[in-house]
Order: structure tokens, then C-alpha cells, then sequence
């Protein structure tokens, strides 16, 4: 899990890298690996400096395109997959969940630590739920 705050006006793709940098992902024994197999977004996420620094990363950029100014869609977008796109709504699904927690959702927390620490502690939350849930 991995988590970065913005001021409320600066727009969340400012923070993509610095979140790919947080992530690990576990698996084998031995070192966690930050290399993913794809990455998805939406169109908030359309810019070729994203989609580069995920190519050197190894990982495939599945992210949206905006239109042209013509208002059509770039050549590139014909290559797009779908599919993985559509797995995206696991995330947009959680962070619904976090909102319903009301002290995130109206942000009661005034320093960004006791903020952020009260989104970690609903992850963990939704995360126990969740696996008492599937036991029962």
C-alpha cells in the first residue's frame, strides 16, 4: 500500500512517480520487486512523461487517451487494452470504500501524518473485514 498527499488545487498524476517508487510487490523470497506487469489510469494520467517512465520501469502504460483538438482519438490509442483497463475499477472501488469512512471523507485531520495515518488504518480495516469475511 502506498500513499502521497497533495495540496487540495495540485492534480493526482503530479504524484505518480513518487507513488511507483513506494510500491513493493511481493511475491518470491527475497527482495520485493517494484517492476509491475501494467499499470492502468485514466485520462487524468495521459502524458507521454508517465507512459516513458513506465517503459523504463519495464511496465506497460494501459491509460486512456484524451482526444485531439480535432476531436478524434491519437493513432496510438488503437493498441490500447482494454481489458486490463477494466480491472482498473478494483482501486476506484476502494477508494469509494475509503469515503465512507467520514473523518477521510471530510478530511477532520489537520496535519497531513494524523491524515495519512487514518487512511492507512482504514485499508487495514477494509482489508480485515474482508479477509474475516471470506472465512465465514
Amino acid at each position: 500500500m502506498a500513499v502521497t498527499l497533495t495540496p487540495g488545487q495540485a492534480h493526482e498524476a503530479t504524484q505518480a512517480t513518487a507513488l511507483l517508487d513506494q510500491v513493493k510487490v511481493k511475491g518470491k523470497p527475497g527482495r520485493p520487486r517494484q517492476r509491475f506487469e501494467a499499470v492502468a489510469g485514466d485520462k487524468g494520467y495521459d502524458s507521454e512523461a508517465i507512459r516513458d517512465d513506465l517503459r523504463e520501469r519495464g511496465t506497460e502504460p494501459v491509460i486512456a487517451h484524451r482526444k485531439d483538438r480535432d476531436g478524434e482519438y491519437p493513432e496510438r490509442a488503437e493498441a490500447f487494452d482494454k481489458e486490463k483497463y477494466r480491472r482498473r475499477n478494483v482501486v476506484e472501488r476502494l477508494i469509494g470504500r475509503l469515503k465512507e469512512f467520514r473523518g477521510i471523507a471530510t478530511r477532520y485531520a489537520k496535519l497531513a501524518e494524523g491524515f495519512i495515518g487514518l487512511i492507512r488504518l482504514a485499508f487495514m480495516r477494509i482489508w480485515m473485514k474482508d479477509l474475516l469475511s471470506d472465512r465465514a
